[in-house]
């Protein structure tokens, strides 16, 4: 039966199990703690063995034994979509991160100086990642919601022509991205507006369900499509978690890690902290124009059109968010230092 008076350990003990536990001839954990004066149940020793963890900081990786299952700090749920990148282990980085462009055809102020800041960041040579996270195309034909009337609104654009105005201010991009010397990753996540199309041929047209021209990795071939992409075991990357005025924070509370989402056109960070852990969450802002249909005239209070610059740094697991205001009024921003007008 496990202890039932368990009380928390030193700190002096918890570094103590962690320099014993990788130490010669310890094969299970049950030789850790008979080393260090402090064999038990199995259970007491799990529990003592994440509290070290969550003291220190450092993921004890179990022995092979069948009592060593995860530990608390290293069990993980994620879902099956999700996608694991790799960029670095040890050197930070930059990663440039951009969200609900809904491409129209023309190009926003604050896609214009997305662009400049990205031509600026690549000869810095420190970025190494570039996330269009969600609703890259806005693809308003194929909403449920009820569509205006034409004195209200001009007539919408077929699918085509939003694939290829689409296709258009994504390639932009992807001119700066190529004219880098080394290599930047290109990531994307599926929006809610570009599985309106995935939903459309689901209930619609089955028969071309396996149709290739109808995915979104064949109309944007450059990019590493998923759900959610979780990068170095340090942020994931994701259209949308929460929602409402307080997304950010219930993003950082509820996500267990450090995430980076889009949608709500919201500009800003959040953090939470526990005794063991910081959490922050980042909204990336939006590049499409203030004003869209279903808004009937109204004002979006909390819209932020702008992006987001993020340094990773892989050792600490942790991510330093630079958030870029384009104000439309004037057409500008700063990032830096720099003033950047278009």
């Amino acid at each position: 039966m496990p202890s039932k008076n368990r009380s928390s350990i030193s700190k002096a003990f918890a570094h103590d199990i962690i320099r014993a536990w990788n130490l010669p001839g310890m094969k299970k954990q049950k030789d850790v703690f008979t080393y260090l004066g402090k064999s038990t149940d199995s259970a007491t020793m799990t529990f003592y063995r994440q509290q070290a963890e969550e003291m220190t900081g450092v993921e004890l990786k179990p022995h092979d034994n069948k009592y060593n299952g995860p530990t608390r700090t290293h069990r993980e749920h994620l879902p099956p979509l999700t996608n694991r990148i790799n960029i670095s282990d040890t050197v930070p980085y930059t990663m440039l991160v951009f969200s609900d462009a809904h491409f129209e055809g023309h190009e926003t102020a604050s896609y214009q100086v997305m662009l400049k800041v990205l031509q600026d960041l690549v000869k810095t040579r420190q970025l190494k990642c570039v996330i269009a996270n969600g609703d890259i195309m806005d693809l308003s034909i194929l909403s449920t919601f009820a569509k205006y009337t034409l004195e209200i609104t001009p007539r919408e654009r077929t699918v085509q022509q939003e694939i290829l105005d689409s296709q258009a201010q994504i390639n932009k991009i992807q001119k700066v991205i190529n004219s880098a010397k080394y290599p930047i990753k290109q990531v994307a996540t599926f929006g809610n507006h570009e599985t309106r199309l995935s939903k459309f041929v689901s209930n619609w047209g089955r028969q071309f369900e396996d149709f290739e021209g109808f995915k979104m990795q064949n109309i944007f071939p450059d990019w590493d499509w998923a759900m959610s992409h979780l990068i170095d075991d340090t942020v994931m990357i994701k259209h949308r978690m929460r929602g409402g005025v307080h997304t950010a924070y219930q993003n950082a509370m509820r996500a267990g890690l450090n995430i980076i989402t889009g949608h709500t056109h919201q500009l800003n960070s959040r953090t939470f902290n526990t005794y063991s852990t910081t959490t922050m969450a980042v909204q990336t802002g939006h590049l499409s124009e203030d004003y869209h249909p279903y808004l009937e005239d109204n004002v979006a209070n909390d819209w932020n059109n702008g992006f987001a610059v993020i340094t990773i740094d892989p050792v600490e697991k942790t991510i330093h968010p630079e958030l870029v205001q384009v104000n439309n009024l004037f057409r500008t921003a700063y990032f830096r230092g720099k003033k950047y007008k278009v």
